[in-house]
């Protein structure tokens, strides 16, 4: 959901010209941005609000050196009758059978009772990318067999699944020469300002569609932290757990707008790149207007983009998912760029 994987040639076309060394990426969900940004040797914070995001930045951004290797993927995948069982307790038969919630359980316990620091990160994101892989749409909205087909997917599974992923997750791993780092925090309690660049791509508030990630992603947050502080709620179909536990400004079109403001604000000093949406409030030109009480040049750069999904159930057909996908640009004299 709002992932810029497809569109990174787009952006980083625009971010190039600029001169900059540190970056925060603000929003990073999936590291697909911030992940660039290490490939070229930049030195990488970054923030979001989702435990399981936090812990693929953690895993492949922050991290230079660890991987999981041959030997510790055999061992992670040893059924254990002392594992815990709150996969199987509640969630047997709605995203998975009862084989895939046990080995679910059992990979839990091995990961923490194997595994060093940064390749836990590295078996966690894989079990998420896992799950993700092997539900449909990789969204947990809908319960039951909705959405399978004869897509290879769903013919692989959930084990061979996560193989795959510690695999692709591993090779991932590199080491840029910088001190990277990944926080898992409300971006409006972020503290540090001292970037060079700040690079948002925050949930984009839509009269026609929500942009609740926890509603979406609930199964794989709990799983990232093996639901410690959440309380599932039994009563729903999903067993998700209340989003209030993830409190977000950006989830109400005039909070959204004045949380911007704020962070334009208190980062005001730093080159500010945001990616944005031609369906979402505020608007284009209100967009540039905010940017520009802070930053002395704003420029807007446009390219046709098309969301996978974004749809609930009761707007399919009327939500525009094909939209412009705007990236605004503000900067100061002093931070022009080449030409």
């Amino acid at each position: 959901m709002g992932s810029k994987s497809a569109i990174l040639n787009f952006i980083f076309s625009k971010l190039e010209k600029f001169e900059y060394d540190s970056v925060l990426d603000a929003f990073s969900g999936s590291g697909a941005v911030a992940y660039e940004f290490k490939k070229r040797r930049k030195q990488v914070t970054t923030n979001d609000f989702l435990h399981f995001s936090y812990e693929i930045c953690k895993a492949v951004i922050e991290n230079s050196k660890q991987k999981v290797g041959e030997e510790d993927l055999a061992s992670l995948q040893t059924l254990r009758a002392d594992a815990p069982t709150t996969v199987r307790d509640y969630f047997e038969g709605i995203y998975f059978s009862h084989e895939e919630c046990y080995f679910l359980d059992s990979l839990w316990a091995n990961i923490h009772d194997t595994l060093a620091s940064y390749q836990k990160r590295l078996a966690i994101a894989a079990a998420c990318r896992a799950c993700q892989k092997r539900y449909p749409r990789g969204i947990f909205t809908v319960t039951g067999n909705k959405g399978r087909d004869q897509r290879r997917d769903f013919k692989i599974s959930l084990q061979q699944h996560f193989v795959n992923a510690v695999e692709s997750f591993d090779n991932a791993v590199f080491d840029n020469g910088r001190d990277n780092e990944a926080y898992c925090s409300d971006i409006m309690n972020f503290k540090r300002t001292d970037f060079d660049l700040v690079y948002f791509d925050p949930p984009y508030w839509s009269p026609l569609s929500d942009n609740d990630y926890v509603r979406r992603y609930h199964f794989i947050e709990g799983y990232s932290k093996y639901w410690k502080g959440l309380q599932i709620d039994e009563n729903t179909k999903t067993k998700k757990f209340s989003s209030h536990y993830y409190p977000t400004p950006f989830s109400k079109r005039d909070t959204a707008t004045s949380a911007l403001n704020e962070l334009f604000q208190r980062f005001a000093n730093s080159i500010i790149a945001v990616s944005y949406s031609s369906n979402s409030f505020p608007n284009m030109i209100q967009l540039k207007e905010m940017l520009g009480r802070v930053k002395d040049e704003v420029r807007v750069k446009m390219v046709p983009h098309t969301y996978s999904f974004a749809n609930q159930g009761h707007t399919v057909g009327r939500i525009k998912n094909r939209v412009d996908e705007y990236l605004f640009i503000g900067y100061d004299r002093n931070q022009r760029p080449m030409s």
